[in-house]
């Protein structure tokens, strides 16, 4: 199993409805030939809004649809993000971004491409940098570092305002903060953090998928 097979089986271990793993499946597929390819992505975010968008989220959804109706990328993001009252720093870019990870990419150009991905659809910033910090992180599990330190290591890289935001308190709510953080805290205990984290999250299913590829990633450290 390579590297991205394995985020992609954690974040499966995690989704109880399916939409992150179909999501996080078809980015890893466009960008698998050339990660850098943006332009491919939106076609790719295009098409599978045509085919229904399972369980994409309100963000995603509108924005595309706002697209089929003729607006551009930029104007729908600015759009939907007015509609809903300035709340998109949702976890949708986390769940299909983490993936990426695993793809063999210099670690120094995940920060931007996270963030260049998250503004596809979600116009709070706030969603791509916490895509980024997740995709950092399991970049630098991958590489030996225990998730603690992993954490650590991707906060030092952040300036105090960003720091700030990372604070936020955990919660079982689709803010992209509280998501990962929540995220972070099951994850501490790789036997039984996903059940627990499952448990926490309800229907709604927020957290587990990022739980789940941190803890595989974990895992794998444990056997080499």
């Amino acid at each position: 199993m390579n590297k991205y097979e394995l985020i992609l089986k954690g974040i499966s271990d995690g989704d109880t409805i399916g939409g992150p793993y179909a999501i996080a499946s078809l980015v890893v597929k466009t960008l698998a030939n050339d990660p850098f390819d943006l332009e491919a992505l939106d076609r790719a975010y295009r098409g599978y809004y045509r085919g229904g968008s399972f369980d994409s989220g309100p963000t995603f959804e509108k924005v595309h649809e706002l697209l089929a109706l003729g607006e551009t990328r930029e104007q729908a993001v600015k759009n939907v993000h007015k509609a809903h009252r300035g709340f998109t720093a949702g976890c949708n870019p986390m769940h299909r971004f983490a993936v990426v990870a695993g793809l063999d990419i210099p670690y120094r150009t995940l920060d931007d491409l996270a963030r260049k991905d998250a503004a596809l659809t979600h116009f709070d910033p706030i969603a791509g940098l916490i895509s980024s910090v997740t995709v950092r992180i399991i970049r630098k599990v991958l590489e030996n570092y225990s998730l603690t330190e992993a954490m650590r290591s991707v906060t030092n890289e952040l300036n105090v305002a960003e720091r700030k935001i990372l604070q936020t308190t955990p919660s079982p709510s689709g803010y992209a903060p509280a998501v990962l953080n929540a995220a972070v805290q099951f994850s501490q205990d790789p036997n039984r953090g996903l059940m627990r984290a499952i448990e926490y999250a309800g229907s709604n299913n927020y957290c587990p998928p990022i739980v789940g590829a941190f803890i595989r990633c974990i895992k794998s450290n444990l056997t080499e």
